[in-house]
């Protein structure tokens, strides 16, 4: 973790294996996070404190793959993406911080990266469409699993879903813009490494769904004013204004730095 001014960098984990998803509890004393030692049916979900100390595994099956969790800003609970139901096939769940209380999200659809809404009433995610094409798209959902809606239709995946502070927008990460998908002829590549990811952002219901910048970004977060989008960069984590402008790096000292997530 880090300010966000580029100080006080502190590593909050130091085990062999790789720790990445990370979520911030509500209060600002825990983070949870993906623990991976392994190929992905290794992965657990774990919390810890800001100290390193006291790493706790809440979801302690070796043997399915969990990640993606997300810690409620309203109240203690963490909701994640698991394929224990069905080997292969991803749905989301919830659970108490300690692990406990592990219920269904409901949604009977591909649940991937799940981000809670501001007030906690809605879950957006990315999914593989039901046609089974394997293209992801956003969808949101109520807490409680009612309310199924598709946001995004686009030739290519769209992912990683984030909420603005005030709930009116989402963040989110698509490769609609690569060559592979767009006739434009300023389409972007990225050359032999994959898709050409660019950050969009669209309100809540899907509607203006508008590019934020040309540069690449794949995982991103708003701060906690919403003035600021936050994504790996590089040589350390990118910072844009809300409107796309003003692009700048902060500079960790760590290389690479992935999967950020903001915090007042």
């Amino acid at each position: 973790m880090i300010d966000a001014d580029g100080t006080d960098l502190v590593r909050v984990t130091a085990d062999p294996a790789a720790d990445f998803d990370p979520t911030w509890a509500p209060d600002g004393t825990r983070i949870a996070y993906r623990h991976q030692p392994g190929d992905d049916p290794s992965t657990d979900i774990f919390v810890i404190g800001l100290n390193g100390s006291a790493p706790w595994n809440l979801t302690r099956d070796t043997n399915v793959a969990d990640w993606g969790p997300a810690w409620s800003p309203i109240d203690d609970r963490i909701v994640w993406n698991s394929d224990r139901a069905t080997s292969g096939t991803f749905r989301g769940f919830v659970m108490d911080p300690d692990g406990s209380g592990v219920a269904a999200l409901g949604a009977d659809v591909w649940v991937e990266y799940p981000a809670w809404s501001p007030d906690g009433t809605k879950i957006a995610f990315m999914g593989q469409t039901p046609e089974g094409t394997e293209n992801y798209e956003i969808f949101v959902v109520g807490a409680d699993g009612t309310g199924l809606r598709r946001l995004t239709h686009s030739p290519g995946a769209d992912g990683w879903p984030s909420w603005s502070p005030n709930g009116k927008r989402l963040l989110f990460s698509s490769v609609r813009d690569d060559c592979l998908y767009s006739r434009r002829a300023d389409c972007k590549s990225s050359g032999d490494i994959g898709p050409y990811h660019t950050l969009y952002v669209m309100n809540a219901d899907g509607s203006r769904q508008t590019r934020l910048s040309g540069v690449f970004g794949q995982i991103a977060d708003w701060s906690p004013d919403g003035r600021y989008v936050v994504f790996g960069g590089r040589d350390g984590l990118d910072l844009l204004r809300a409107n796309g402008t003003g692009l700048t790096t902060l500079r960790t000292g760590v290389g690479v730095s992935q999967f950020p997530d903001w915090i007042a």
